[in-house]
């Protein structure tokens, strides 16, 4: 009976992603007859020892700085009709289609075969970029391996299988600890070595400067982009369309746009690039006219790349015949390179005031994929800002495709009076149902707020948390003068939805505190009430032991800050300054965001404290009443050394009486 399959790896010193690496093998080895062969390259025993453990073929090498060696090494001693390699830290993320491959006997009817390499730019996961590797063949006598770094399996015969399963690399980004990755810092050396040996491999400079884009070095990558041009031949098409984009790209990150539109234009017009070098190219471009504000150039590029596009997309035999690498179609259709390109072209035309061609980018946005387009909502809403009406004409004549759009037709219904209440009483709960993006949700909750209408249908499936980040954001954007309507509706919802009226009206007061300019007595009372709501606000999640001394460190800190301010109030009453004094200024430590607003109090207490007012009875303000009244007489009468004379014995008596002050300076005015 034949082996199907060999699976051959080398395994250096990485012993968390051999073990993953290995493990993601296991389908494949148990469904498929298969060999597992693991080229040892390192010391470190541990990776010996996680091999064993799969397989007892683990054959040591020494590492002599040339990668097909070691390969070839795992090749000689393959039994298996098929040859697939792969590194230890990488890992399938499903086999399911590769064993199919083999069970089916689907095999039989193909000489080579590829899968993606998704690698990944940051440690997070979200970010990467995947490129085909030819990493499976049929076994024959003239299979091998070449290049010292960034090795080929050869010959690459047809037909060839292109698999959609996918291997998971994160061997490219930079360890925390160290100031280059261990594989660019290796690779470099080597790449620059055979360099030197085959200054006419034109694929040694692709390598060399992508590698030299990995540690963003962007001078060393464009001297070896440039060389690699020089060396290419003529018949090498791939890899002179791969240095075409690579040039532009380098001068675009180095933000030489003129330059790099100027080698654009050149490589377009003198060097008859493929389909796919043109289109990243174009691409590129509209991004340098973005920068420069070349907007009548920027749209002639995005239209020349949109039309492109259409026609690869009519002959996708073209995608999968000119790509190489990371240039691909992964690259051109990727979201985050694809719909920027758009957006540019969309402001671009709604300055130059053309609003068909506006209408033609906006329509190639992906409104039917929420989860790509609400990243663009702020933006879109700056437009319709900036260009208004333009822009907001343009949105409504889209299908309401997304919820965006919905509100766009809810809000335009709304200002126009087009609809009557009942149409838009009824669009409008249709978005309280529908909408799930918190930006949206916001508009909604904007919406009702200003005019009270009922937030029912939302806020019952609306977590407090993220009610408490919508009004944060709302409020802080609302002009001042628009917060009385909150406030009428913040009470409405107090009968059922009574944390969130709370949550409200705290930010309400916060809004009030730090934007109005109230005097004492007015600035206190608005404090006290600001510092009781939030704490009804947490006494009605928290229970009472929370609130003891021992345990309030653990409370939020705006809780804490409303405790030291009703206690220093209190204190302020009872005349226990120092107290207060050492209250405000925990309260401030605590809770920095009512900076200027303790201050403020902190100023009028320090004028109590320095001016002190005497203990004022009802006798001793009907006196106050008579003096100054006194005083206006002598005044009438050009009596002003008797008015000098009584002022001298009411100031410090009454030293913050506003009527007392103008008294003062009407005699001043005329003793001068």
């Amino acid at each position: 009976m034949k082996l199907p399959l060999t699976i051959s790896l080398l395994a250096s010193s990485r012993t968390a992603t051999l073990e993953r690496c290995l493990d993601s093998l296991k389908p494949l080895l148990l469904e498929v007859p298969a060999e597992l062969i693991v080229v040892f390259t390192g010391t470190d025993e541990r990776v010996r020892q996680i091999a064993e453990r799969y397989t007892d073929q683990v054959i040591p090498f020494t590492w002599c700085n040339d990668f097909s060696a070691a390969r070839n090494e795992g090749l000689k001693r393959a039994k298996g009709e098929w040859f697939l390699y792969l590194d230890d830290d990488e890992w399938f993320e499903d086999v399911t289609e590769i064993c199919d491959f083999f069970k089916s006997g689907e095999y039989l009817n193909y000489r080579s075969a590829a899968y993606a390499n998704r690698n990944y730019t940051d440690w997070n996961g979200m970010n990467y970029t995947d490129f085909m590797v030819y990493r499976m063949a049929k076994r024959t006598p003239d299979l091998r391996f070449e290049n010292p770094i960034h090795e080929e399996l050869l010959p690459c015969n047809s037909p060839c299988r292109m698999f959609q399963a996918y291997v998971h690399h994160y061997g490219y980004l930079k360890d925390i600890q160290k100031e280059s990755t261990g594989k660019t810092g290796r690779n470099i050396p080597l790449l620059l070595e055979d360099m030197e040996q085959r200054p006419k491999y034109t694929k040694n400079y692709l390598q060399l400067t992508q590698e030299y884009l990995s540690e963003n070095d962007l001078e060393n990558a464009e001297q070896i982009c440039r060389k690699g041009r020089t060396v290419c031949s003529d018949s090498e098409t791939l890899y002179k369309a791969w240095l075409q984009t690579y040039l532009v790209e380098i001068l675009y990150k180095k933000h030489a746009y003129k330059q790099a539109e100027t080698e654009a234009v050149s490589i377009l017009e003198h060097e008859q690039p493929v389909e796919l070098t043109r289109l990243i190219l174009y691409s590129l471009l509209v991004g340098i006219c973005t920068e420069t504000k070349e907007f009548p150039q920027l749209l002639k590029y995005g239209a020349a790349f949109e039309q492109l596009l259409q026609d690869m997309e009519e002959h996708p035999e073209l995608w999968i015949k000119q790509r190489l690498g990371t240039m691909n179609k992964d690259k051109v259709m990727n979201p985050e390179w694809l719909y920027p390109v758009r957006l540019n072209c969309i402001k671009a035309a709604l300055e130059q005031k053309q609003p068909e061609k506006a209408a033609y980018f906006l329509k190639l946005l992906p409104w039917k994929e929420e989860y790509r387009i609400q990243q663009y909502y702020p933006l879109l809403d700056q437009w319709k800002e900036a260009y208004a009406p333009c822009m907001a004409e343009l949105l409504l004549q889209l299908p309401c495709d997304s919820h965006y759009l919905l509100l766009q037709k809810l809000l335009c219904q709304d200002k126009t009076g087009q609809e009557d209440e009942a149409s838009l009483l009824f669009l409008f709960h249709q978005c309280l149902k529908e909408f799930e993006q918190p930006y949206l949700q916001q508009q909604l909750v904007k919406k009702a707020l200003l005019e009270q209408m009922d937030l029912s249908v939302l806020l019952d499936r609306m977590d407090l948390d993220t009610w408490k980040l919508c009004t944060e954001n709302l409020i802080s954007t609302i002009p001042y003068q628009e917060i009385s309507a909150f406030w009428e509706s913040g009470k409405m919802l107090f009968t059922n939805y009574p944390l969130y009226s709370l949550w409200l009206e705290k930010l309400l007061w916060e809004k009030e505190l730090t934007r109005g300019f109230r005097m004492k007595a007015e600035l206190l009372k608005a404090l006290e009430s600001y510092a009781a709501c939030i704490q009804s606000f947490y006494r009605k999640q928290y229970q009472d032991t929370m609130f003891e001394e021992g345990h309030q460190n653990l409370l939020p800190a705006d809780c804490r800050m409303s405790l030291a301010v009703l206690a220093a109030l209190e204190d302020w009453r009872l005349g226990n300054f120092s107290n207060t004094l050492r209250l405000f200024r925990s309260a401030l430590q605590i809770y920095p965001k009512m900076t200027g607003v303790v201050r403020e109090v902190l100023r009028i207490l320090k004028n109590e404290i320095d001016h002190p007012a005497p203990a004022a009875g009802p006798e001793f303000e009907q006196l106050a009443i008579q003096m100054k009244s006194a005083l206006k007489t002598m005044l009438d009468n050009s009596q002003y050394t008797e008015a000098m004379q009584v002022l001298s014995q009411l100031i410090p008596l009454l030293p913050n009486d506003i009527e007392l002050i103008k008294l003062q300076q009407q005699l001043l005015e005329k003793t001068h």
